[in-house]
């Protein structure tokens, strides 16, 4: 089931229900009721990830089994030696034998048959049919922090095992994200939540914008996209422009849409998620633009990534360094495809071209007592439309590759883009492009003042709740028969 399907909306109302009226009204003992809450959750967990295919409830539970062994077993030793060799258990059952397996031994396989029919060798290894279980990378990733956490003596050892396995398959971030860490999400387990603290109308506010990213905006223009980037060979200049963008757009509204729904979904129960995206496309910089993106798998990166092997702290050419390994990491993570390696590698060859860029015209600190002239206001407006174009630029560039088949199409794609060619531009392009690129303007455009510049105003909480079933009639009229699947349950 998925965020914006009926299924997902009866199956939250019965969870809702349970937790706030149903066990209160069954269990007098808080303790009690906190335990019987945390099993009721983690079975509904497990029923919601086990809906795509009953044996994916196996795999995230011997996940969860492997690292609550090595959490114990990292508390219960200082030798260093025996840490390392436990720590190791963890990362090579999950990144080998349960993301390596599952994710990318096909294309291991693929790619090593391919080198051995050019050498004349035969090919090397048999094409298993695997099923790719919904948001591997994501529960491996944070039960991986877990474990790292813990080996580094930043966080204690887990000792309750229910506790742990929901943290690890907690269902409104399981499939597609946010990734949250054990530091961040398992205090929350042993906090007292109380129906009157909960935060509903934010939790609502999140959960309908996403519905709209999602089922209105990224549903609408699928099927456009899928047209372009089926075979970009036959179309126009212009309409492979519009779907560079367009595809980059979707992308966007596809995985924040699920990001809000994932977080006004936890929040509703009583739980906080970490933000996810913040206004992406006002970045001026292609560092700025990955800060504000998939800001947890980032974050997760520059932790367990990027500082480990020196981060800043190393020479200039060795930070460039990590900053690209650390971009084709992330690339890799997203899909067992060379146009997701490529992508990865593309985007960190920006991040280093822009390090090039800032040791060449190093920015000048100013005064913040000066007031910047007109001419000065207007400069700095001029310079900001050129680096908010840049960065916007290479994020579009690379979600050719990102929203494509194959290499094959997406070098087509790219080639079509700046040698001109003529072909089919269906006039509904421009209709899907104009009226969602201005929704997506007007978004970031509002937010940057309502968020950044706090120019927002409180709503009146009875003005609020009377527009709930006029925005849910608009939501149902507006919403396509056909849903999409989330672009990040492939990951």
């Amino acid at each position: 089931m998925i965020f914006s399907e009926f299924e997902y909306f009866v199956f939250f109302i019965f969870v809702f229900l349970s937790v706030w009226y149903i066990f209160p009204a069954v269990f007098s003992e808080q303790r009690k009721e906190q335990r019987i809450l945390h099993i009721f959750l983690l079975i509904a967990s497990y029923y919601f990830y086990m809906s795509w295919d009953y044996r994916f409830g196996a795999l995230i539970l011997l996940s969860t089994f492997i690292d609550f062994f090595v959490g114990s077993r990292l508390s219960n030793t200082t030798d260093q030696k025996k840490r390392i060799l436990w720590l190791n258990v963890s990362l090579i059952s999950n990144l080998v034998f349960i993301l390596g397996f599952f994710k990318y031994y096909n294309f291991v396989a693929t790619t090593a048959n391919s080198v051995g029919e050019l050498t004349a060798s035969g090919p090397f290894l048999p094409i298993l049919n695997i099923i790719l279980p919904a948001g591997i990378s994501f529960f491996t990733f944070q039960s991986l922090s877990y474990t790292i956490d813990v080996y580094r003596n930043e966080i204690p050892a887990e000792r309750d095992f229910i506790k742990f396995a929901l943290f690890v398959s907690f269902f409104p971030q399981l499939v597609a994200g946010p990734i949250v860490t054990a530091r961040t999400f398992v205090p929350q387990l042993y906090e007292v939540k109380k129906f009157e603290s909960i935060e509903f109308r934010i939790a609502i506010r999140f959960f309908m914008l996403g519905y709209f990213k999602k089922a209105i905006l990224s549903d609408h223009i699928a099927p456009t996209l899928n047209v372009i980037y089926a075979d970009p060979t036959g179309l126009h200049t212009y309409a492979l422009w519009i779907g560079s963008v367009l595809g980059g757009v979707q992308v966007y509204l596809d995985f924040s849409g699920y990001s809000d729904m994932a977080i006004g979904s936890a929040l509703m129960l009583g739980y906080k998620l970490p933000t996810n995206f913040n206004l992406p496309f006002l970045a001026t910089t292609v560092s700025g633009f990955w800060r504000r993106w998939h800001i947890t798998l980032n974050s997760w990166l520059r932790d367990y990534i990027y500082f480990p092997m020196g981060g800043s702290r190393v020479s200039s050419a060795r930070r460039k360094l990590n900053l690209w390994f650390t971009m084709f990491v992330s690339g890799v993570w997203h899909g067992a495809n060379w146009t997701y390696v490529f992508w990865g590698s593309l985007n960190g060859l920006f991040y280093v071209i822009e390090e090039f860029y800032h040791d060449m015209f190093p920015k000048q600190k100013s005064d913040e007592n000066d007031k910047p002239s007109i001419v000065q206001k207007i400069g700095n407006g001029i310079t900001w439309i050129f680096q908010n174009f840049f960065s916007n630029l290479a994020f579009f560039l690379g979600a050719v590759f990102f929203r494509s088949a194959n290499f094959s199409n997406a070098t087509l794609h790219i080639k079509g883009m700046f040698v001109w060619q003529e072909g089919l531009l269906r006039p509904y392009m421009w209709k899907h492009f104009l009226w969602v690129f201005f929704l997506v303007v007007f978004g970031h455009i509002a937010g940057y003042f309502i968020f950044e510049r706090g120019k927002g105003r409180e709503i009146s909480p009875f003005l609020e709740i009377a527009t709930y079933p006029v925005i849910v009639l608009i939501l149902a009229v507006l919403t396509p028969e056909n849903a999409t699947p989330f672009i990040y349950f492939q990951f």
